[in-house]
């Protein structure tokens, strides 16, 4: 299995599509051996996405990531575990662990939603629990009907 992670410096990028640095490690006996790295330059997400294919990347772990990214991504065969935060060594640990609920973006997990929509969520198998994104219905006062102020009244 080939590993990929979308860094800025030491550490994760905060948003897939602003990083230019992807390190790749191969998993090797219960641990992630580094195996290279790819330095791009900004492009379209769907020309980044190709390099990480052609590289034979099987799962990319990074910060957030647009909801039309993560089809590209999906599309293309490799697994997204995004809405990720901290430095490489302790997320290459908590992925070998299986910990990396405890690396989630502020926001994220625990019941709550991260981006809009479902392909914006954080696995389920990274937050133990399917959040509520955003619904598209914007906020509700009460009795249910659209409260002043936020765009919907």
């Amino acid at each position: 299995m080939l590993l990929c992670l979308a860094c800025f410096e030491n550490r994760l990028a905060a948003l897939f599509e602003n990083s230019q640095v992807f390190r790749l490690y191969r998993a090797d006996k219960g641990r992630f051996v580094p195996h290279g790295h790819l330095t791009l330059p900004p492009q379209e997400p769907s020309e980044m996405v190709a390099a990480l294919k052609s590289c034979g990347v099987d799962v990319l772990i990074c910060g957030a990531v647009g909801g039309c990214t993560r089809r590209i991504l999906a599309q293309a065969g490799i697994e997204v575990v995004a809405w990720v935060r901290g430095d490489l060594e302790r997320v290459l640990e908590a992925y070998g662990n299986g910990t990396l609920d405890k690396l989630a973006m502020p926001g994220c997990g625990r019941g709550q939603g991260c981006g809009r929509g479902g392909y914006g969520r954080m696995p389920k198998e990274i937050s133990g629990v399917r959040g509520h994104g955003w619904s598209g219905q914007g906020r509700r006062g009460p009795q249910g009907k659209p409260g002043p102020g936020n765009g919907y009244a």
